[in-house]
C-alpha cells in the first residue's frame, strides 16, 4: 500500500505544519491505563499517523488490508505496547 503523505503534503501546502519541535521524538508511545490506551507522541507523530490513517482509508485494497505500526517505522522503543496493527474493514 502506499503512504501518499496526504495530511503532511496538506498542512505544508497550507503552511500550517508545525515547525521543528524542541524535544527529539521517539515515535509514538502506547499505553493501557485504567482499561483505555492511551497513544502519545508529537504533533509530527500525529501528523505521520494520520498520513498511514487517510493512506489506508483510500487504498483500493481489498478488505483486510492493514499497517502494522512498531518500532521500525512510527513506534517508541520504549512503548509499553510495541505493535499497533491498523485494519481495514
Amino acid at each position: 500500500m502506499y503512504n501518499g503523505e496526504l495530511v503532511t503534503s496538506f498542512l505544508q501546502r497550507e503552511g500550517i505544519y508545525p515547525s521543528a519541535e524542541p524535544e527529539r521524538s521517539d515515535g509514538l508511545a502506547l499505553k493501557l491505563e485504567h482499561n483505555q490506551i492511551l497513544l502519545s507522541g508529537t504533533a509530527c507523530d500525529l501528523i505521520d499517523l494520520a498520513d498511514l490513517l487517510v493512506s489506508l482509508a483510500l487504498s483500493g485494497e481489498a478488505t483486510g488490508q492493514h499497517w502494522h505500526i512498531d518500532s521500525l517505522s512510527l513506534m517508541d522503543e520504549a512503548s509499553e505496547i510495541s505493535e499497533l496493527i491498523l485494519l481495514r474493514k
